[in-house]
């Protein structure tokens, strides 16, 4: 099952030895993760991505935009830095925010990890891969982590279907008022619908893009597990290939009702 985790830690060798369990974890077939990142509470509040050689020793397998987009969440008003002294913006937008959310991050999630992130502490934010949380939940405990999680959702009324809806609905009743109105209020009318006309085509393709590129980032996370199993045997290679399997169902699943 795909989750968003947010691992909590005091200092920053203790983030970067949760990085770790996280790769033995992954190497011993309990999870997989596809993206990881490194960040630290300001003393003023906003969150810092930590860009170092510490960091990049444990290399991202096929990330998508959920990781980034919760950091984004998880910075608030205040914003991201990347880097101890670079001061310069981390490019979360808008987009990789909603992501965020349509991954299934809520309000609730972010205010329960923002409490326990607290300035001076560091975290470990990733996507996993789980069969259970017991193997993690230990290890990460037994270096003085904080964990927390969320399973991965899919949201059926996109942001996209949410503007889709509202320009059908505001052309059907400028329809009807175009029957009733008079003969110097037409045109007016007519530019309004052709204008809605275009923004509901414009939605349409925005969310034709959206589940093309969501499509995308599924095979290729798809793609990493499989080329972890070729490399496995015995049990860890069919734990793998079990998750792969659970994995293809559940993304068959969700195109379904896209």
């Amino acid at each position: 099952m795909e989750k968003l985790l947010v691992v909590v830690f005091d200092s920053e060798a203790k983030a970067i030895e949760g990085l770790q369990v996280l790769r033995d974890l992954d190497s011993e077939g309990e999870i997989s993760f596809y993206d990881r990142q490194l960040v630290a509470k300001e003393p003023g509040g906003a969150v810092r991505v930590i860009d170092s050689t510490q960091v990049a020793r444990f290399p991202i397998v096929a990330g998508g935009t959920a990781v980034g987009g919760l950091i984004g969440l998880l910075g608030g008003p205040l914003g991201v830095v990347v880097g101890a002294a670079a001061g310069a913006m981390v490019g979360i937008t808008g987009s990789v925010v909603q992501e965020a959310r349509e991954a299934g991050v809520t309000d609730e999630f972010v205010h329960d990890v923002t409490a326990a992130m607290t300035p001076g502490k560091f975290a470990v934010v990733a996507e996993i891969v789980e069969d259970w949380v017991t193997p993690l939940d230990m290890r990460m405990e037994a270096i003085g982590g904080l964990v927390f999680r969320r399973t991965r959702t899919f949201v059926e009324t996109t942001e996209e279907d949410r503007d889709a809806s509202a320009h059908r609905a505001e052309m059907e009743q400028l329809k009807v008022e175009r029957t009733q109105a008079k003969s110097d209020r037409l045109a007016k009318i007519d530019a309004r619908i052709d204008s809605l006309r275009v923004k509901l085509e414009n939605a349409i393709e925005r969310k034709r893009v959206k589940m093309q590129l969501r499509q995308q980032q599924r095979e290729a996370k798809i793609q990493a597990l499989q080329a972890k199993a070729n490399q496995t045997k015995g049990e860890n290679r069919r734990r793998q290939e079990a998750r792969i399997a659970d994995l293809r169902r559940e993304y068959e699943d969700k195109a379904a009702v896209s």
